[in-house]
């Protein structure tokens, strides 16, 4: 009755209004296998590779489907899109074992979060001629919230534990090749050099406050080792960071750090940046050149 390959993604739903809405959002991307009554989903002996429940609001009954689906599929990636968000229902759907939960209709963000969780970790098959072909407008669509503030918020959360971009690509469901071009494109210079940059902002920070080792910097923002530290920091300021601490102010920004500091001042105007102690985030502001 449905397929049997693992191929197709299995949505279940009783509303047809809500139903095609849903349906004519995931067609671009999957094949589509409609199931709107339970009677029809009990009788089913189909292998979808993920299922979606989509539904109205929180009731009883949709509470008893979702238990029934989960143990029906209990392998499966499991996704429930409901127009309304209710407590019980995300508590249920935490204690069920729901991978996700989404608000109807998906926006662009939450669209593209769902493609990739299904393009990454079930069998789905994309539809080739639709994604591939118009993969830079299915891109440029989601730039309205654009992934490169979500990395940008990361690095500065998480500079001194080096986040890999593999480690960024995962937290913004980007791959890692597309998350250095968004950053290469956007702020003329490579992640690696970004991080390192910041990395060093911070340590010249540290230093003038005085009465802390250069290792206990170099670890404390994230060096490996105080050697590569003190190369660093000599590199890009041409001058030592023992020198630096001592008082010699006599700092030679190299061209590359130059060019980080003007995309600081763009990414962060001073206006926006507020002090953590007052518990407001860097990015409240931030605009993305």
């Amino acid at each position: 009755m449905f397929n049997r390959d693992g191929k197709n993604l299995l949505l279940i739903a009783f509303d047809p209004i809500l139903s095609q809405r849903c349906i004519k959002q995931l067609s671009p991307f999957f094949d589509v296998d409609y199931c709107d009554s339970m009677e029809l989903l009990e009788k089913s002996k189909g292998n979808p590779g993920a299922v979606i429940y989509l539904m109205d609001f929180t009731r009883a009954d949709h509470l008893y489907n979702l238990n029934y689906i989960r143990n029906k599929y209990p392998e499966k990636c499991f996704f429930v899109i409901t127009a309304t968000v209710s407590i019980p229902l995300l508590h249920h759907s935490l204690h069920i074992g729901v991978d996700d939960l989404f608000i109807f209709p998906l926006s662009n963000q939450d669209q593209h979060q769902l493609f990739c969780i299904i393009k990454n970790t079930t069998s789905v098959q994309l539809l080739k001629g639709a994604i591939e072909s118009n993969i830079d407008l299915f891109y440029s669509n989601l730039m309205d919230n654009n992934p490169l503030n979500s990395v940008l918020e990361i690095i500065e959360r998480d500079f001194s534990k080096s986040p890999s971009l593999l480690d960024l690509s995962k937290k913004v469901y980007l791959s890692p090749s597309r998350v250095s071009h968004l950053f290469k494109d956007s702020c003329g210079i490579t992640y690696s050099y970004y991080l390192l940059f910041r990395k060093l902002e911070e340590g010249e920070r540290l230093l003038t406050m005085g009465n802390i080792s250069i290792s206990s910097v170099s670890y404390q923002i994230g060096f490996a080792n105080p050697s590569h530290f003190c190369r660093s920091f000599k590199e890009h300021f041409n001058i030592t960071p023992t020198s630096y601490a001592e008082g010699n102010r006599g700092i030679e920004q190299s061209d590359a750090y130059l060019q980080y500091q003007r995309i600081r001042s763009e990414l962060f105007p001073v206006s926006a940046v507020k002090s953590d102690s007052q518990g407001l985030s860097l990015g409240a502001k931030r605009h993305v050149v």
